[in-house]
Formats: structure tokens, sequence, C-alpha cells
């Protein structure tokens, strides 16, 4: 079959209501696993629930003739094809937890207006579903390839990807691979991501309490301390002042952003810190200034760390989390530079910027991130697929944001998601991460268009 026939054979496929009715019953049923990775449990590196979405996703893959190989639970394979050179498709099944404030039960599908709502749907469920179809499409089509396609389903993607660090241990990873866990068209570059902690224990004596943020990788929302101060302090748009118990009680209100994109959001810490200092709680030239002003703004300026480059754009950084414990205050950074930085340069510069005010950094990590060039011929047979189909301009894009495709070799993230069809729900409902969370209809079945589409591409080409 040619790639004509291929795209026309696809085409109809997936427009089929008994192909599309398949499709959202076996989504209901992985979305019916609350698979959120937890401790481990005997032989379950990430829990059980974890492992009841791989068993499930076993099942549903099973029933439609595929090999299946479980890799003792931390990620599964399916395979089609007998071909020793395999192109990858990488899943996974992990979820973040749901929390409060849904209109629906977020582990149950629930169709609405066009939209599949649950817990998964976007983020990596529904994704899977589509890789799943995309085979089923070669299958029952009689398409012989001239790969095998390895789909990986992971466990552990919402924590820490040792799945696939455990996955690269016992197989070796396909010659090229995709990962349907960002948005259409092709990112062909995620940004390295830094993660540290500055300790400071010169805090002064009127601090009694001091807490800011939930998470490292986000700009915090929300920020407060309790202070033992004759100051005279009112409240202002974004601060308010409180007697407790223990002193007065001010509260900072900003605007919480995920730290790939911080340009949205406004931190509460700055807000709180910069109070502190402008009021004379505290005094100027100490921890507190740095704090402020390196929180203050996200392109890592303060710290020393600035960068950017025609392929990435700008290095971003974000003062997540301040905490103050046992005398000793830290703030959290969640820095996105460009690949091409070495991560010792970059703390090298951290460690001088802080030292000047008696902070030191106490905590370390990274995780590197790729770029390819949109030029690669595997790029073009995605990108190609991707314009096809939508019938848009497609241009491969590079973004802060970290999946599967730094973990594993060779390996890009495509899809699945549909910018046109983002947003339906409002700006705090319906993405990854949030609630309700959706896949709409059309983004379920034009994404299996277009992978199978891609995967005929790449036949022609690897």
């Amino acid at each position: 079959m040619n790639n004509i026939s291929i795209n026309e054979a696809a085409k109809k496929y997936f427009a089929d209501e008994a192909i599309k009715a398949q499709a959202i019953s076996d989504l209901a049923e992985i979305i019916a696993v609350p698979s959120v990775a937890g401790d481990a449990e005997g032989i379950y590196p990430y829990g059980k629930n974890c492992a009841l979405a791989l068993d499930k996703a076993k099942e549903l893959c099973e029933k439609y003739g595929f090999t299946t190989v479980n890799h003792d639970y931390h990620c599964m394979s399916v395979l089609f094809g007998d071909s020793e050179r395999e192109i990858g498709i990488v899943c996974h099944l992990d979820v973040v937890p749901a929390g409060d404030g849904w209109s629906v039960e977020p582990y149950a599908l629930t169709r609405q207006n066009g939209l599949l709502l649950g817990r998964g749907t976007h983020d990596d469920k529904g994704p899977f579903i589509q890789a799943l179809y995309t085979l089923r499409f070669f299958k029952e089509n009689g398409i012989k390839l001239p790969f095998t396609i390895r789909l990986i389903l992971g466990s552990d993607e919402e924590v820490g990807s040792s799945d696939l660090e455990y996955f690269v241990k016992v197989c070796k990873p396909p010659m090229f691979s995709f990962t349907p866990d960002s948005e259409f068209p092709v990112c062909i570059g995620e940004k390295t991501i830094v993660s540290l902690a500055v300790e400071y224990d010169n805090v002064p004596d009127c601090i009694v309490e001091l807490n800011g943020g939930t998470v490292p990788n986000a700009v915090a929302g929300y920020a407060y301390a309790v202070v033992k101060t004759d100051k005279k302090l009112a409240s202002t748009k974004s601060i308010s002042v409180s007697s407790v118990e223990n002193g007065i009680k001010i509260e900072a209100v900003g605007k919480a952003a995920h730290a790939a994109m911080p340009e949205s959001g406004v931190n509460a810490i700055a807000l709180l810190c910069g109070y502190l200092l402008e009021n004379g709680v505290v005094e100027s030239k100490g921890a507190f200034d740095l704090i402020a002003a390196s929180t203050a703004e996200y392109l890592g300026k303060t710290l020393g760390i600035n960068a950017s480059n025609e392929d990435f754009g700008y290095l971003t950084c974000v003062g997540g989390v301040i905490s103050l414990a046992n005398g000793k205050l830290i703030q959290s950074y969640n820095i996105r530079s460009l690949p091409e930085t070495p991560v010792e340069q970059i703390k090298a510069s951290v460690e001088n910027a802080v030292s000047a005010f008696g902070g030191k950094v106490v905590a370390f990590g990274d995780s590197q991130g790729y770029f390819v060039s949109a030029d690669d011929e595997k790029i073009k047979a995605l990108t190609e697929a991707c314009e096809s189909v939508l019938g848009i301009e497609c241009k491969p894009y590079t973004m802060g944001g970290g999946t599967y495709a730094r973990w594993l070799p060779n390996t890009v993230a495509f899809g699945s998601g549909i910018e046109s069809e983002r947003g339906y729900l409002g700006s705090e409902r319906g993405n990854a991460h949030q609630r309700d969370e959706y896949i709409s209809e059309k983004e379920l079945f034009t994404g299996m268009e277009i992978y199978s589409r891609a995967i005929g591409n790449l036949s022609k080409i690897v």
C-alpha cells in the first residue's frame, strides 16, 4: 500500500462509527483506574494502582491481538511487527492526583458536548488509546511496515521517569521514537531543567513563620509570614495584614503559573518579601533583598544566569517555594535553561550570587534537555503528516516543559494536543493536571489519523 493509499485508508478507518465507539469504550476502561504513582508495594514499584493500569492496558492490547511484555511493572511494551528495527511510541499511564473542584467524576469518562472528560484523558491515557488504535489500523488493514512498532507504556512520568531508566537497562531503545505527551506539531527541543535550593541561616529574629508556594516548579500564588514588630502595617491590593496569637500575619496573593511559562504569573514570594523590606520589618542588604529580586523576575538576571538563543528563546528561573524551619530559610528555584549551557556553570553562578548574602546551595538536580534540527528527515516526516491532516502550516517548536523525550534516546514530543481544540472550558479547567481534564472527540480521532500518516511517512525513509 503506497503513502496516498495509507492516508486514504486511515481517514476512512478512523471515521468508522464502530471504531470510534470501541475507542471511547477502551478509553473509559483505562480512565477508571486511579493510577497515581505511589510507594512500592511488593512487586509493584509504583504501587498497586499503577500496576492495575498496566494490567488493564495489557488486556486492551491483547484483545486486539498484540504481543505485550511486562517489564517488571516499571513499564510495558506492546509490539506490532517482527523486525529488529523499531520505531517507538512512548506514553505513560500514571496520572497526577485528581484534586478537588471537578464538575464530573474524575475517574469515570464523561462525554459532554463533544468532549471526553476524566483524569488522564489528555495526559496521557487518551494518547495511549490513540497509539493503540494506530497499531490497530496497520494490523487490521494488513499493512506491512519495514520496522516493528514498539508502544512503550510507562508508570512514573509524573514523578521522575525512573520507569524509562529501567526500560533502557532491559531493552534496546528504538532507533527513533515519539511521545504523544505535548501538543502538535513536533517539539524538536526541550530546555534543561535545573532544580536547586538555597539556604540562609541569618534569619532576622522578628520572623516567626514564613512559607510560600506549593510546588517548586510553579510560580508561587500565595505566601505568608508571621512577624513580631511594632511597625504600623496596612493592607494593600495584594497584601492582607491581620493580628494572630503569635504576632502579625502578612499574606501575599499573586498568580500561580507553571515554571515553564512564568510570563503569566505573579510571584507571591516576591510580593511578601518586598512588603517586608519596604515597611522596614526586615533590614535591607540581606537575604530578603536577594530573594525579593530573584523571585520578582523570571529571567535569572539576579542570579547571573540569564541567557537566550534563537532556537529556545530565553532561560527562565522561578522561585517556587520558600520555607522557614529550625532557624533556616530555604528558597527553591526551578530553572529552564538552554541545553547548550553546562549545568555546572549554572550552579557556580548561583553559588556566587547567593554567597554575598549569606546563602549556600544545599540541593541540586538536573534533567538534561534535547534539540533536533527541523531539517532532520524524520522531523519532516512527522511535520508533513501533521500538515496534511490539519491543513495548516505546522512549524516545529521548542519548549520549557519536560516529557519522556528527554529520557529516551532519539525521541521527540509529537502531539497529541491540538491548539484549536484546547480552551473550551477556560484557562483554569480542562488541560493536563487541571480540573475537568479533557480530550475532545475530534482531537482523539484526528490524532490517530496524524500518527498513522506519520508512521507511513517514516516507513519510506528509515
